[in-house]
């Protein structure tokens, strides 16, 4: 999604520091300049955000083995938490200490949440796992996915420093 409200699908050809290309089915790729996205999204998995929303934190739905890191502020220091809470509401982050008790971080006292998504399969593993899956055996990145080594990607989806943009997306016909 553009910052303008138009939407594009395809797969991503080329990402560069300063734009992104877009492959669509039958047509010729298109550049957008990173001035220029507002989010880029694998099925329902957020890759880009460009905006501070607590809406996207709170509709985040994190599959097994993502978790959020958020930045607290604190008179001293600045800490950092990674984990998977056990619920987020419209002010906090509730997260599980031990078997009887809960631990809320209020928004107000939150700097930054990250998502910590898995890094999205490549093309030829995607490849195999429809064409081959037998074949999987012999990719090595089929093992990185069971011994829970596959990469991360971090996306910043609130900062209490850039205003707040809580608004619905929706894209236009564009």
């Amino acid at each position: 999604m553009k910052k303008d409200g138009s939407c594009l699908e395809g797969s991503i050809a080329k990402i560069e520091p300063k734009a992104v290309t877009i492959q669509q089915s039958g047509k010729p790729g298109v550049t957008i300049q990173r001035s220029e996205l507002l989010q880029a999204s694998q099925g329902n998995s957020l890759l880009f955000s460009a905006r501070s929303s607590w809406a996207d934190v709170e509709a985040v739905h994190l599959l097994p083995r993502e978790s959020f890191a958020i930045r607290l502020r604190s008179a001293k220091t600045i800490k950092t938490i990674k984990g998977r809470p056990i619920h987020v509401t419209g002010d906090a982050f509730i997260f599980k200490r031990w078997i009887w008790s809960k631990k809320k971080y209020p928004k107000n006292q939150i700097v930054t949440v990250d998502y910590l998504r898995l890094e999205p399969d490549s093309n030829g593993f995607d490849y195999f796992a429809q064409e081959a899956p037998a074949l999987l055996f012999f990719y090595p990145e089929y093992y990185d996915g069971l011994g829970g080594l596959e990469g991360k990607v971090p996306v910043r989806l609130y900062d209490a420093l850039l205003p707040e943009d809580d608004a619905a997306l929706k894209c236009s016909g564009r």
